[in-house]
């Protein structure tokens, strides 16, 4: 296990993790993968669009990283921010520009964010691309359109007539209001999209990944005996990933910003 999987690791054991103990669970496989790209090259200075719930951001903080956030409920966890002496900004990406200066940050971390904006992520986009220093990396995450899971499940809905979205769901979603709108997810995208987002922003695209951190979740030997078809189905999607890399569930891809990355700050991974 490499040093970001070990931090990942020692905090899903800590209390912290604890108080939203299912959260972790879905999430630590997509922690352990941005933590080790953040930690490919040297960096500092890191800024995480979309802090709630802080798990992330508290493990970043554990790695040694200085680390700033903007969320739509900072107020939700403030007392979390102050504890890791975070500062979390309001800021909704669809409507205004980030706070902050020009070439402020080393990494700006989009993870699981721009398939929730109702309006073109360009302009987000952008607005990352302008705060990062030159050199600097844009990491974003998010849901791969051609995951083979949704895909399935897409065609038995077809063959089956049944809805795209169940009735209690489409409740729902009608039900939110304001800010609230954003718990949807409003599209999907591919992986050349990303990249193309990037391009458009000039950033050139310097890795592209596709992660199998969904199959994973829940692929243990404590929950083989409780749940054995459940986990024999996710270890042959895993296994299916390594033939059809890109049906894989999570896209990753990082874009840096022309210039000169600053070295003087000492990598923390």
């Amino acid at each position: 296990m490499n040093r970001a999987g070990s931090i990942v690791e020692a905090y899903g054991r800590s209390a912290a993790a604890r108080e939203k103990a299912a959260y972790f669970r879905l999430h630590r496989h997509r922690f352990r993968a941005l933590l080790t790209a953040i930690g490919q090259e040297p960096a500092q200075d890191v800024l995480e669009i979309g802090a709630t719930p802080g798990q992330f951001t508290e493990i970043l903080v554990t790695a040694g990283y200085r680390v700033t956030a903007t969320d739509l409920f900072p107020e939700q966890r403030a007392a979390l921010w102050q504890r890791l002496g975070v500062a979390v900004r309001l800021c909704n990406l669809d409507a205004q520009p980030l706070p902050y200066p020009d070439s402020s940050f080393d990494v700006v971390v989009f993870s699981e964010v721009i398939e929730h904006l109702t309006a073109s992520p360009s302009h987000a986009v952008r607005e990352m691309a302008r705060v990062l220093r030159p050199g600097g990396r844009l990491i974003i995450s998010t849901p791969n359109q051609h995951y083979l899971k949704s895909r399935v499940r897409t065609l038995a809905d077809v063959l089956l007539a049944r809805p795209f979205e169940p009735f209690g769901d489409f409740q729902r979603s009608m039900r939110l209001a304001g800010a609230q709108r954003y718990y949807n997810h409003s599209r999907l995208y591919t992986m050349q999209e990303l990249c193309w987002l990037l391009e458009e922003a000039s950033l050139s695209v310097v890795q592209t990944r596709f992660d199998d951190a969904w199959e994973r979740v829940g692929v243990d030997a404590a929950r083989l005996r409780h749940h054995p078809v459940r986990v024999a189905v996710k270890a042959a999607l895993i296994a299916l990933g390594y033939v059809l890399p890109g049906a894989r569930s999570m896209l990753l891809v990082i874009g840096r910003r022309p210039g000169t990355f600053a070295a003087a700050h000492t990598s923390t991974s």
